[in-house]
């Protein structure tokens, strides 16, 4: 209808310019952009526009579900699959990663304490030294928990088992950590942060902590059977690495030289060097076959010739023996954890244990 009067004539030209003014819009509809994007150079401006912000949106919109995707992946291995993999197999029963992963965590713990509790001035090369341990934690924790799946087996076979007294009294050991624990120790507290450094659950802790009770309820049931006196000899040994090494050992003895001082200045065993080579008084067992067999037969005073061994080259000095004389308290303490070795050992022999840990899984159970 045309404006009637002159108000209405002029309001409809300013309308007229407004809408000039005003940049034209084009409308390119969704199933449309792949042609627009073809036919580019026909459209218009406006159209290149909406075709534009249509492309991009639907690439950003496969982009923003390509990604998802990665992340939902990425996510359900980091979270489901890897915690599954088996780190070991024994007899066909698997040690899951996340298994690996809180044990590997509980024994850094452990053995990062103990390294804070040790003198300085103590070996580090000695394979009993914590920061020894830490070095190849990652690898023995595997070999720790197939044994502990061994032991539980066989303990039940032996009838040994370990009440919740047992169990208790092993955590509150661990708790307390080594050295002398202040009169005021709070058990709560210190349990409590534990389990904050570790980020581990007091069940998770417990359980491993009831594998250690009850391998040292074994330990004591496979000592029980042994002699308590059973024959000696307090011995010395220079250990060093290789035969020709050893000949020089005796060269250096037979021109008289001090058996304790060519010990403290040859011999590679950490332990009994220090003090000229003195092993203290031994039971047979606690050294390798080889070594008991001639040590054993050595009267005192005499001296063997080299013997070999797994540890290296041996050379061996008996001061006494003993047919009678009762363990000392350090030597039946070895006995026993040499007991339990061998007889784990034995397990391991008759056992189909299978390795299967990864460089994947170490990085994933060491992962911050």
């Amino acid at each position: 209808m045309s404006p009637r009067t002159r108000a209405q004539r002029r309001r409809a030209q300013r309308d007229r310019r407004r809408a000039a003014r005003k940049p034209a819009q084009a409308h390119v509809r969704w199933r449309d952009v792949p042609n627009a994007v073809r036919d580019w150079s026909e459209l218009t401006r406006a159209q290149r526009t909406a075709a534009a912000a249509k492309f991009v949106a639907v690439a950003a919109t496969l982009i923003l579900t390509v990604v998802s995707a990665l992340v939902g992946v990425a996510l359900y291995g980091e979270l489901v699959v890897r915690p599954a993999e088996p780190v070991a197999t024994v007899n066909g029963d698997p040690i899951p990663a996340s298994r690996y992963a809180d044990f590997l965590t509980l024994r850094q713990f452990e053995l990062s304490r103990e390294l804070a509790d040790t003198p300085r001035t103590t070996d580090t090369r000695d394979p009993s030294h914590p920061q020894a341990q830490l070095s190849t934690v990652t690898i023995s924790a595997v070999t720790e928990l197939t044994n502990a799946e061994l032991m539980r087996t066989a303990a039940s076979a032996l009838g040994v088992a370990v009440d919740d007294a047992a169990i208790s009294a092993a955590l509150s050991e661990f708790v307390r950590g080594p050295g002398e624990a202040a009169a005021d120790f709070d058990f709560a507290a210190a349990f409590s942060d534990i389990r904050e450094r570790t980020q581990l659950d007091s069940d998770t802790i417990r359980a491993f902590i009831a594998d250690r009770a009850l391998a040292d309820a074994v330990a004591d049931h496979l000592a029980a059977n042994l002699d308590p006196a059973p024959p000696q000899i307090h011995a010395s040994q220079i250990v060093v690495p290789t035969e020709e090494a050893a000949e020089t050992v005796l060269a250096q003895l037979d021109a008289h030289q001090p058996f304790d001082l060519v010990a403290e200045q040859a011999s590679t065993d950490t332990a009994s060097a220090p003090d000229g080579g003195n092993l203290g008084w031994l039971p047979r067992g606690l050294m390798p076959d080889a070594w008991d067999e001639a040590a054993f037969a050595l009267r005192p005073g005499a001296r063997s010739q080299p013997i070999s061994t797994p540890q290296g080259w041996h050379v061996i000095l008996v001061h006494e023996q003993s047919d009678s004389r009762p363990l000392d308290p350090a030597a039946a303490e070895r006995r026993r954890q040499v007991t339990y070795d061998n007889w784990l050992q034995t397990l391991r022999s008759a056992a189909d244990v299978q390795f299967l840990l990864t460089p994947e899984i170490i990085d994933w159970a060491t992962r911050p």
